[in-house]
């Protein structure tokens, strides 16, 4: 027997997804005026196909796929690719949407790519790698801490925060329960749905406790899985919010019932925890 609120869910997540996914498909290929929209554009891109491979694996969805005569309950990868979506929405909101100075905003853009390319290096370096390329990307790493040292944004941080930055340590400056909060979002909100998914990502014995019980023909079971889709519900509908913000042409495209949908998992992604054991959130949305 199926659960209602499971498929109530499903249906939920499946059409937001599609909605977002038409939004991505009507401004691919535009001409843009800045690296904001350029970036945005493929960062929700990515946030569209994560939503898609989580209703892969989703039993009842329409977009499930699984070999013939086998229906696969997989909690642990549902839960690993909605932590990547939220991974995924974090540094799109970051790195694209919040409103900054300009100087504060180079700055951010200059250190995502100076740890982008320094990571670069360093799986360069541990492969062994003769490429010719190799050199080049020393230099570029090299200019880029030019280019941050000389920002004046970077230049008020205290000295220890300027060692991480221009060493390439890190590619986002502030942490996920500040831009949580920029965003919107309850950042204990955020602490808790984060902890309780990466149970699953490192195979923690929490995950495993709850893996081991699982039936498929349990309905006790199945709502497992319905904290799981809330959290991937209520990241893609921030996402899509932020998205027009970028693309404001795009805003009528969205239906008046996942403006509402949008609208209810905002109020609870601000105002309403999750609970750290996997419950769902106190909410009937």
């Amino acid at each position: 027997m199926m659960d209602g609120k499971y498929l109530q869910g499903i249906r939920t997540l499946e059409s937001l997804c599609k909605t977002a996914s038409k939004l991505s498909i009507a401004t691919s290929g535009r001409e843009v005026s800045t690296w904001r929209e350029a970036y945005g554009s493929h960062i929700f891109g990515k946030i569209c196909l994560t939503g898609i491979a989580i209703l892969k694996l989703l039993p009842q969805s329409v977009f499930y796929f699984a070999p013939k005569g086998l229906e696969v309950w997989d909690i642990s990868s549902v839960c690993i690719l909605t932590r990547s979506l939220i991974d995924t929405y974090n540094v799109f909101h970051y790195l694209i949407i919040q409103k900054v100075e300009n100087e504060e905003l180079e700055f951010r853009f200059v250190l995502w790519n100076l740890h982008s390319e320094t990571e670069r290096l360093k799986m360069l370096e541990l492969s062994k790698s003769k490429s010719e390329k190799l050199e080049k990307i020393k230099q570029y790493v090299e200019s880029l801490k030019e280019k941050l040292g000389d920002n004046k944004f970077y230049q008020k941080l205290d000295l220890k925060e300027q060692k991480k930055c221009c060493t390439g340590e890190k590619g986002i400056y502030l942490k996920n329960t500040d831009i949580s909060r920029n965003a919107g979002i309850n950042p204990d909100y955020y602490k808790s749905t984060y902890k309780y998914l990466s149970q699953y990502v490192h195979t923690y014995p929490f995950s495993i406790s709850q893996i081991i019980p699982f039936k498929a023909d349990d309905t006790e079971s199945q709502k497992l899985f319905k904290p799981i889709i809330g959290y991937c519900t209520g990241y893609l509908c921030v996402s899509t919010r932020d998205f027009v913000n970028i693309f404001p042409d795009q805003s009528g495209n969205i239906p008046s019932e996942i403006i509402k949908t949008i609208e209810d998992w905002e109020y609870i992604m601000r105002n309403i925890f999750s609970d750290p054991t996997g419950a769902a959130p106190t909410s009937n949305v």
